[in-house]
């Protein structure tokens, strides 16, 4: 996986390398690695600023590292809907964001589907352990019982 500070640094240069290839007269549908480069790299600045503080670093200093990061992706993100949309393609800025929601959509429905089945499976093996474990105890108090009558008899 690849660090926070790096991703930012790669979508940073995404972005640098997609409005240099649209000065350069580029055409967008030939972009489409480096627009998935900056957004590849915006999800990894982002996960990584819902985990844990870093070691040896404040919370306030990583907040406002958070804070600054999404800041400059979120205005990054801006300018290319903006060389998108006025240079001609608003449909494709668009259908990018109706096709990223149904994209985030069905992986949290398979999370949630996944976390379900996990929990099911957990259920199952307790009640696996509950069966044998009363299986046992009554095998064990059978066992106990005969003994225990073949002494009385005696």
């Amino acid at each position: 996986m690849i660090d926070p500070i790096t991703a930012f640094a790669a979508a940073q240069a995404a972005v640098a390398g997609i409005q240099k290839a649209i000065k350069l007269g580029k055409d967008i549908n030939q972009l489409v690695g480096e627009f998935g480069k900056f957004f590849d790299a915006r999800d990894v600045v982002q996960k990584a600023a819902n985990d844990n503080a870093k070691k040896g670093q404040s919370d306030t200093g990583r907040a406002m590292e958070i804070v600054m990061q999404a800041n400059a992706l979120r205005e990054a993100e801006e300018q290319l809907k903006h060389q998108l949309v006025y240079g001609g393609y608003p449909e494709l800025w668009e259908m990018m964001l109706k096709e990223r929601m149904k994209i985030k959509q069905a992986r949290e429905k398979s999370e949630r589907e996944a976390k379900i089945a996990r929990r099911k499976l957990v259920a199952q093996r307790i009640l696996i352990a509950q069966i044998l474990g009363a299986t046992i105890t009554g095998i064990m108090l059978i066992v106990i019982g005969v003994l225990i009558f073949k002494q009385a008899t005696e």
